[in-house]
């Protein structure tokens, strides 16, 4: 049918189908419960209460700004097609486990499916000799029930009794790396191994004491609660950190609008041009002890920090997302990127509250929904190594919205935040600077008392100390979004 004029207040059905148009439509005023069929056009204001929708689609208020970091692999190790040579060891369920399965896969047509019981490998030996100086391992792997999954674990070296370790465990205090029925990318760098055995061994600063030379790699797998399928895709040798930042590079992020951040770690962030990262609860702001609108637009335009996303409301941020439906997840995340843009802020980066990124009340993935809106999400996952051991980022990071973080820094007592076990010698920024990895450090609320706590409390000073040693160190400082740009 032709444009037809509807002007607002008019109660006239415009044609016999309703309110539903197969026409254009040209709105004069306003209008309520239309559906354009056709093309149509504006002329005037139009007003959305709810939401507006494309083909059954939410729109977004605004795009992330940037796409995804990826890098060619330099070897593909294996994609565990047809002749990988691969084979199992330990316990294992033979008649379930298929090296090679045609009915489940993600690259070629097929991957290695192994059943695991208890303990059990899967190896593979008389590889060309590797060379990982510089390098880091990326692997792909599928868990069908990650609640039987303890660790998954690999070892490069050139026997069962001589290589180095890397562990990874399934799941943290929040959220679990391996989740069920979904394919997962891990890369583990020098600045990660856990250990070495035999031959190999690591020194007191956890350099490892080959780097080069290796023939054979070992998946072992630690299994609970039963029969635990795990589906293998690929191993691949790709550049590490080293190869875009040589130093290694540090990312200091800080969470909730907490004044004290613009009061106390801006001036000393300052002293040396560091710039943070800040992601914002937009209810928050303005109010007391919280950062005000002036406040932040002088952290980004003055000071050149990232002005970034952490949540909408309070609700949302204090219950996560994980205890609200897709709808809700997408409202709130479309009103705070849409609350960015409003008030002049570029940053492209979000930050789960409470690392939550799980699934929404009624299944949704919540990274899906995340990835419309930001180009990376972080977590608050400490690594996935072992307690002794923190398990840094690596860039290009494999799961861009999946990002670790190391938080709760502080001293005021043992575990992987304590400020004295980042600085020291064989910790954190030096395994960062000789071995490579992108080290997230997290932040809250800055103290000029005495102690902090395990709250996500710092003391001023074990903060100084903190970024004093990153510049002795000479890591270079920066934002997130800046890191997820360097990518080749």
């Amino acid at each position: 049918m032709a444009a037809v004029g509807y002007t607002s207040g008019d109660p006239r059905k415009v044609n016999d189908t309703g309110d539903t148009l197969t026409g254009g439509l040209v709105l004069s005023g306003g209008g309520s419960n239309l559906t354009v069929g056709g093309s149509g056009a504006v002329t005037g204001d139009l007003s959305v209460a709810g939401r507006l929708s494309a083909a059954g689609v939410a729109l977004p208020t605004t795009f992330p700004g940037r796409r995804a970091p990826f890098r060619d692999p330099t070897r593909i190790v294996t994609h565990f097609q047809t002749g990988h040579g691969w084979a199992t060891s330990g316990g294992v369920d033979a008649p379930t486990t298929n090296l090679n399965d045609t009915t489940d896969f993600a690259k070629g047509t097929q991957a290695a499916k192994v059943v695991f019981t208890g303990n059990g490998n899967l190896d593979i030996s008389g590889l060309s000799s590797i060379d990982l100086t510089g390098k880091a391992i990326r692997f792909q792997v599928k868990v069908d029930d990650a609640s039987k999954l303890s660790q998954l674990n690999i070892r490069v070296g050139t026997s069962t009794t001589n290589n180095f370790q890397w562990q990874t465990l399934a799941s943290t205090a929040t959220s679990k790396l391996y989740r069920s029925g979904e394919w997962t990318t891990v890369t583990v760098g020098w600045a990660d191994v856990h250990g070495g055995a035999g031959t190999f061994s690591l020194d007191a600063n956890r350099v490892p004491s080959a780097t080069t030379g290796f023939t054979f790699i070992r998946f072992q797998v630690v299994a609970t609660g039963g029969n635990c399928t795990v589906h293998f895709q690929s191993v691949e040798v790709i550049d590490n950190v080293s190869a875009t930042f040589p130093n290694g590079v540090v990312s200091l992020v800080f969470d909730d609008s907490w004044d004290s951040q613009y009061a106390l770690a801006r001036p000393k962030m300052d002293q040396y041009s560091y710039r943070g990262t800040n992601y914002q609860i937009v209810e928050r702001v303005g109010q007391a002890g919280r950062l005000t609108l002036p406040q932040l637009r002088t952290l980004q335009d003055q000071s050149g920090w990232e002005i970034a996303g952490h949540a909408y409301t309070t609700a949302i941020h204090d219950s996560r997302l994980t205890a609200f439906t897709a709808r809700q997840v997408d409202d709130e995340l479309r009103n705070l990127r849409a609350w960015l843009v409003a008030n002049g802020f570029h940053g492209d980066s979000y930050a789960y509250p409470g690392g939550q990124f799980e699934s929404t009340t009624d299944g949704a993935s919540i990274e899906q929904i995340v990835s419309r809106y930001f180009s990376s999400g972080r977590t608050v996952l400490s690594g996935y190594g072992a307690s002794t051991n923190v398990l840094s980022e690596q860039y290009p990071p494999p799961r861009p919205y999946r990002i670790l973080a190391l938080s709760g820094i502080s001293d005021a007592s043992g575990g992987q935040g304590l400020v004295s076990s980042l600085v020291a010698a064989g910790g954190e920024l030096d395994t960062c600077k000789r071995l490579g990895s992108w080290l997230i450090l997290t932040f809250h609320v800055l103290t000029t008392g005495s102690t902090g706590g395990d709250d996500g409390v710092i003391t001023q000073a074990n903060f100084n100390t903190l970024i004093d040693a990153i510049n002795s160190y000479g890591i270079p400082v920066k934002t997130v979004a800046d890191v997820m740009r360097y990518y080749t």
